[in-house]
Order: C-alpha cells, then structure tokens, then sequence
C-alpha cells in the first residue's frame, strides 16, 4: 500500500520550497534541518492569537493586533536620544510606528514613503494619537494569511524573520501526503488523537483550535518521535545481543579467594548484582548492561569479582576509566589483590614510555596479559587483543557511543558492562539506556556515616584552614579543591597552585598539589604520599572528582562551590566517608558571586545525600540538553519530547514499542512498511538495514 504513495518529496531539501535560496538554507539548517520532514517536525515553541483589524478603533487597544498601513512621513531625528516615529496611515485613522532605538537608514528601507506594508504590534493612545511602538513585524501584503489568527511562534536565528518561517512551514505543508498510521486505532481513539498528517497541520496552523487543546496534539507527535527512538534502542540491543560470544564461566575458586583478601563483607545489593552479571556472561549471547551505584557503593569490587572469571581462561578482559590516576588505582588495587596468582595485569595511558609501551602491546597481542586497564589510549589502532571477551566501561558517561563501539570492535563480539557512579534519574536511564538491561546497588557498606555537609562564606576561610590542625595532628587525609589550575583575570577564581602556596605557609610539607597537568608519575607519587600520610593535606583541581579511594580523607573543602554542578558536587563529595570515621564536606562561596540557581545547587547538596535524588534535582535545574552534553555540541536526541515533562507518555511509548518488536514475526508486509516510513519520518532510518521487521 505505502509504495503507491509518494513520500519521497517530503525527504527532499528545503531548498526546493519556493523563496529558499543557499543563505536562507543555511539558516534552516542551522534551526531544524536539512529535509522538508526535519522543517515540520521542528515545532512551534510557542502559540498566541492576533487580530487584523480592516479598520484601527479604541475596542483593540493593548491588545495584538494586524493592520495594513501607508507610510507618510519619517519626522526628522534632532535628537538620537528621542524616539523615532514614521506617521502612517489606516484608511482615514493617523497612526505612529516608534523605534527608541533604531537604523534610521534601516527603517527608512524597510518603510519607504507611499508603500503599503502590514503591520503587527500591541496597539496603544498616546494624546489622541494612535501608536504601535517597535511592532514585532514588518511585512509585505502578500505575507498577510501567516500573520494573523491562531499563530504559531517558532524559534528563529538572525537573519530569518517570524513571517518567512510560517510562510515556508505553508509550502512544506502542501508537500505532506496523507500516510497510514503506525500506531493502531485503539490507541488513537483512547487519547482522542488525530491521524498524523492532520495532527502535523494542526500544530503549524491551529486555526480556531483552542490554545489549551494544543498539548494534545503535541503529546501525539511526542508518543511517534519516542516510539521511533525505542524502537531504534530495542534493535540496537538486538544487534549487539544476537551474535555468538565466548561464554565465560563462573570460577568460584577465585571469587572465594577474592573474598578472603578484602576486609569487609559485600552487601546484599553487591552480591546480588554479581549473580545478575554472572548470569548474562555465561551465555553466547554478549551481555550489555549498566551498572548504577552511588558514590562509594562499591561498584569496583563488583566489577572486579566478575572480570575475575576470565583469569583461568584464554580470554581477556579490559576495564576502561575516564582519568589516568583513576587508572592507576585500579591497576594497583588489583595488582596487589592477585599477587599471589602470577596473573599479569597491565595498565596503558597515553604518557607510557615508547619501550615500556611496545612491551606492554606486545603483551596484549600474545594473550599473555589478562587484564587491561586504561583510559582512552586502549582506543589506539595498535592495541591488538588475542581474544578480548569483557569489556568493563566505567563512569561511562565520559565516553562517546563511537568510543564504546571501537573497544567492543576490539574483541569477538565482547560482553559489556557499562558503570557508572553518577545516579542517572529514571527519566533519564529511559531514554538513554532502553536498550540495555540495568542492575542497581541500593545500598552503601554498614560501616558508613552520613557526611556533614555545610555552606560557608569565604570571608571565613581563615577559620576553616586553622581547623585543619586537627587533620595533621591525627594524621587524617583532607581534600582542598578549587576550580582552575592558573589565575583568570575573567572569572574571580581561586586557582589550585594560589591555595597550594597560601597552604604551604601554614602546614609547610603537610601540603601536595595534584592537576591535570602533572605527567602520570608526579601523580603516582603525590597520591602515595598522601596514603602514607607524608602529606595530609592535597590541593587539587577536580581530577579527583572520579573514584580516588582515600579510606582516611575526613574532610574536602570546595572552594567557589557555586561554579559546580549538583552531580560535580556529589561526586566530589564522595571522595571522604569511605570508612567509619565522621567526615565533612565544605562548601564555601562568595555571597556576591550567589544567583537563584547555584543557591538552589548549594542548598540540595547540603540537604541531601541520596545520589538519585541530587540526580533528579539537577536535571529539573539544568535541563535534559544540558545533563546529556547535548547543548554545547549541536547534537539534538529530540525535536518534540521534553523528558522532564513527557515521562509518562515516554513510558508507554516504550510499553508500545517493546509490545512491537517481540511480536514482529507476526506483523503483515503492509504494517512493517508502516514501521519502516515512520522510523525514517524520525530520522531513525540507520537502524532499518539490521531490524529484521524492516
């Protein structure tokens, strides 16, 4: 049925709408996309009603409104600080156009004496004198239709004007053609829902539809844009989860001895997750899954337990980490744990010698190293495994999707466990992560004490480093983290070598310093002096925010507090509390550098503990765009959903499409070349060639 019609113009380029000339393309791409689909599925951020009044009266005043107008005369400008008026007329009516600000010769271009031009504006009196001042738009007489009535407002970018926005959204809407649903019927009629094509016109021009029934028609567009993208995570996962892999078996020997060289028992929530991942590895089938824990819940153990299974095997595991020092704890920690198995364990990051290096590689090719650990160096073309069979991926949130593909590419179809300690909100994990199977550790070891938290002004900061003598004097660990390596004249900021030397004057060699710019070995160094306690005090830039396990570090102090994000401000915090002793967290500020949103920032950390919370918080404050990084980069996982308001519809979009793929072997050609035309409506088109309803 759907090969009789003709789609295909609605995949053509804008620049095939009449009037859309390179610049102006350039323009709609910058806003919404290339393809006329990608016009009308960029939705209008905003609706409102104007008026156009034939003939101007007192009935419409503060009121929006449209009117065609003759210019008169521009009055003469004796004074640039006096406001600009050009005299128009509305059939026998005088009215003024007035610019506080403005291009005279601008104006004078747009609004030559005699011609004809509407104008759209909030109609005000002045002394008997009708007036619109700085009117929202100036247009031709043709583009009157767009300008008035139920009006969608769209998101513009300089250069492109309200009025050729909706004019372009009219001759994109002449191209739509009238194609099946994908959603069936019931569904439709139970939330009172369109059919697509009418839903689609009706959020571009709403006629007389009223402003508060409009939601409903968003809400349809939303349910299609998050069935397309559950469908593409579902057969994502499918893909990943449908090729043969090394089954690895579970090796209790190792896991007891594991148990029998740490000092603490694993909680319920560990061991449970453990069963979880033993369970997917020891099948043909890769595993792909997210690991959750809050800061501290012991998300290493875990990870190491399972990568264990692999020693007494020809396979290889590879636990990747965001941060070099990162990478050096764990490459210590499980040295020391397995030093009594001969197991060869190496640790790759991108500042290893050139021979150490050639080693190291050779190593991994022969099979001989069974564990790699490293940062994004294990990218490298030249890293060769033998038989890399589990990938471990930790705070995975630092990696690019790309990323994690070249690492699994490196094996024979590897499982893979994704971890992560920053708490991902439901909504979030959701949308990002349907396609993989989530185990959560719900709970911190027994021994652990709820962190003091406290807000302090900088102006007290004395106070705070005169409390450090307790750290020193019972050789405890204290963090002092501060936002910037060097000065900036920009921002008021404390740079980390500045504290370091105000520091030093107190606590003279009690006092290290630790930043992104130190070579691997200075930092190897700083840290194991500051274990065994030669240092008690360590200035560092946020380097640290990332699993550093320091049992005895009692107190972290964040200087400038208010420049961090909530999940920043967890993250760091979990750096002390790591045993039984009382710890504190300090956030200091300056009280002129305070707006509504870090105050707000300040006042949830203090107040909570609980990871997930602090996760859902920060979303509500920074925006789903902004917690994904998607902002900053121009990449847009969604045009239509809002996942903070739209949770619930996204969940039984995700009901509906899980509904779909397992009982695709059941659907007609006709229904899966429904499927297939709405996935490629939704840009989601390179799922098509490995989805085996397609």
């Amino acid at each position: 049925m759907l090969n009789n019609i003709s789609t295909k113009q609605l995949f053509n380029s804008i620049e095939n709408i009449k009037g859309i000339g390179p610049k102006t393309l350039k323009l709609f791409e910058k806003l919404c996309g290339l393809k006329i689909i990608d016009l009308l599925l960029t939705i209008p951020r905003d609706f409102k009603k104007r008026k156009y009044l034939e003939t101007i009266s007192d009935d419409y005043l503060k009121k929006e409104i449209a009117i065609k107008i003759e210019v008169n005369k521009h009055l003469p400008q004796f004074n640039p600080k006096m406001p600009y008026k050009i005299i128009c007329k509305n059939h026998n009516n005088e009215i003024e156009i007035i610019f506080f600000r403005g291009y005279i010769k601008y104006l004078k271009k747009i609004l030559p004496v005699g011609k004809e031009k509407i104008i759209c504006g909030i109609l005000t009196k002045l002394k008997n004198k009708y007036q619109i001042i700085h009117p929202e738009s100036i247009s031709d007489i043709e583009e009157l239709p767009f300008l008035h009535g139920s009006l969608s407002v769209y998101s513009l970018t300089r250069g492109l004007t309200m009025s050729l926005y909706r004019k372009t959204i009219s001759q994109a809407l002449k191209l739509l053609v009238d194609v099946p649903d994908w959603i069936n019927k019931e569904v439709i009629k139970q939330n009172n829902w369109k059919p697509w094509k009418e839903t689609i016109e009706l959020i571009h021009n709403p006629k007389n539809l009223e402003i508060n029934k409009i939601k409903n028609i968003q809400d349809r567009l939303a349910f299609d844009e998050a069935l397309s993208h559950y469908i593409k995570l579902l057969v994502t996962k499918k893909k990943l989860t449908k090729n043969i892999c090394h089954k690895i078996e579970v090796n209790n020997d190792i896991k007891e001895y594991i148990k029998s060289k740490i000092n603490f028992e694993l909680t319920d929530s560990q061991k449970k997750v453990i069963k979880e991942i033993e369970e997917d590895i020891n099948k043909n089938n890769p595993m792909l899954r997210l690991l959750q824990g809050d800061v501290g819940s012991g998300k290493t153990i875990v990870a190491l337990i399972t990568l264990a299974n692999i020693i007494k095997t020809n396979m290889q595991g590879a636990l990747m980490v965001p941060t070099e020092i990162l990478g050096l704890q764990h490459y210590n920690y499980f040295k020391n744990l397995f030093k009594d198995l001969n197991i060869k364990i190496v640790l790759i990051t991108s500042k290893i010698k050139k021979k150490e290096k050639e080693l190291i590689f050779k190593n991994i090719e022969n099979g001989d190293a069974k564990i790699i650990i490293g940062t994004h160096a294990v990218f490298q073309k030249n890293v060769v495994f033998k038989n890399l069979s589990y990938v471990i991926i930790d705070e995975q949130h630092r990696f690019g999707v790309h990323q994690k593909f070249q690492l699994s590419a490196k094996g024979c179809n590897p499982h893979i466990l994704v971890m992560t300690a920053t708490p991902i909100p439901r909504t979030l994990a959701l949308t990002m992560y349907g396609n993989m199977n989530v185990s959560k550790i719900t709970e911190l070891p027994s021994n652990r004490k709820k962190i003091n938290t406290v807000a302090v002004e900088s102006k007290n900061i004395s106070k705070i480093i005169k409390s450090l003598e307790n750290i020193v004097n019972n050789q405890l660990n204290a963090f002092w983290i501060c936002p910037l390596i060097d000065e900036s004249e920009k921002l008021d900021l404390t740079a980390a070598t500045k504290r370091f030397e105000k520091l030093k004057k107190y606590f003279s060699n009690k006092v290290g310093i630790i930043h992104g710019k130190m070579d691997i070995e200075e930092k190897k160094n700083v840290i194991n002096k500051f274990k065994k306690k030669e240092i008690n005090i360590l200035v560092s830039t946020t380097i640290i925010e990332v699993g550093i396990d320091i049992p005895d570090a009692t107190v972290i102090i964040i200087e400038e507090s208010n420049r961090f994000g909530l999940a920043q401000l967890h993250q760091l915090r979990g750096r002390v509390g790591r045993s039984d002793k009382e710890s504190s967290c300090i956030l200091l500020f300056k009280e002129k550098n305070l707006n509504e949103f870090s105050r707000k920032r300040i006042n949830t950390i203090k107040n909570n503990a609980d990871g997930f919370n602090i996760a859902e918080e920060d979303l509500k404050l920074r925006g789903f765009g902004e917690i994904l990084g998607t902002r900053q980069s121009g990449y847009q996982l969604f045009k239509i959903i809002d996942p903070l308001k739209d949770t619930l519809l996204m969940e039984n979009a995700f009901d509906y499409a899980k509904n779909l793929f397992e009982n695709r072997k059941k659907l007609k050609k006709e229904e899966k070349d429904k499927i297939n035309l709405f996935l490629k409506i939704y840009n989601q088109s390179s799922t098509l060639k490995y989805i085996s309803i397609a």
